[in-house]
């Protein structure tokens, strides 16, 4: 009986309004996940039949707060954010924390580092995030979504240390990276291991980074010859990069023998530089 109660006031304080539509978890159904990894700490807050709330803060980045969707909005519009007590705060007011453009698509509203700060500082604070609008379908319907306080706590110093041992390298820092071979060698060196270990994690993190791997050699040798090592080596990074964990399907391998040197291959000096692999991350949507 208490806990029914408990949650019917909890519902009735969230709510905004008179909103005709309602969304937020329970006192027994709210939880809060982290996903932590050098690259990207993700604080997630799932919404019972509608969707997920998320944090998320990616290396050399800022933090972010996005909201994904089950049932996706067909055209843009706007929405409202306040900060609402639970029924154990009566005496503290209500605040306002801000508006959203609202876009079209699985993740209509996202927010950057000074809003989603003020979230989670609302939240910490014990308070519900309640984000508020007319209905996607023909605006007849007031809807409310809550972000519940219940367990943020719990999570909240794990998601703040992640934060702090993320590396300090962006997408745009490791989005191409070069290693080197030795004359007539494809075996990778320790120090290309090295190199390769930065995007290995970044591609392994974001399921749509796809990665072009370009074998190349210098000019000595004949050019079937040099074709053939081009793509062992750059087989040899692809062999290093799935034994990281990024799946195979997403790593594209060509070779292109002596054919696009970056230096000339009438020094030692040069002919060293052009026995290489580029490796590019590249994001898809």
């Amino acid at each position: 009986m208490i806990k029914t109660v408990f949650h019917v006031l909890m519902f009735l304080i969230v709510g905004l309004a008179q909103a005709n539509q309602k969304f937020q978890a329970s006192f027994a159904e709210s939880r809060w996940t982290l996903h932590a990894s050098p690259v990207r700490c993700q604080l997630s807050h799932p919404i019972p039949r509608y969707g997920q709330g998320n944090f998320v803060h990616s290396s050399n980045g800022e933090l972010v707060f996005s909201l994904d969707v089950l049932q996706p909005p067909m055209q843009d519009g706007v929405a409202s954010m306040a900060s609402v007590p639970s029924f154990w705060k009566q005496a503290v007011k209500p605040r306002d924390i801000g508006e959203f453009s609202v876009s079209a698509g699985k993740t209509p509203i996202y927010a950057t580092h000074a809003i989603a700060l003020r979230i989670l500082y609302e939240l910490d604070a014990g308070m519900f995030a309640v984000l508020h609008y007319k209905d996607w379908a023909d605006r007849r319907d007031d809807v409310s979504v809550a972000l519940s306080p219940v367990r943020f706590r719990e999570v909240l110093p794990g998601f703040q240390k992640c934060i702090s041992d993320l590396l300090p390298y962006s997408f745009d820092d490791l989005r191409v990276s070069t290693v080197t071979f030795h004359l007539n060698k494809s075996g990778l060196t320790e120090q290309a291991r090295q190199i390769l270990e930065n995007p290995a994690l970044y591609a392994r993190e974001f399921e749509n980074i796809k990665i072009v791997v370009e074998g190349h050699t210098d000019a000595i040798g004949s050019r079937y010859y040099n074709h053939r090592l081009s793509r062992k080596r750059a087989q040899s990074v692809k062999d290093f990069l799935v034994s990281k964990g990024v799946p195979a399907g997403r790593v594209v391998l060509k070779g292109f023998g002596e054919r696009k040197p970056v230096a000339t291959n009438y020094t030692e000096r040069g002919r060293a530089a052009n026995r290489r692999v580029k490796v590019t991350l590249n994001m898809t949507k």
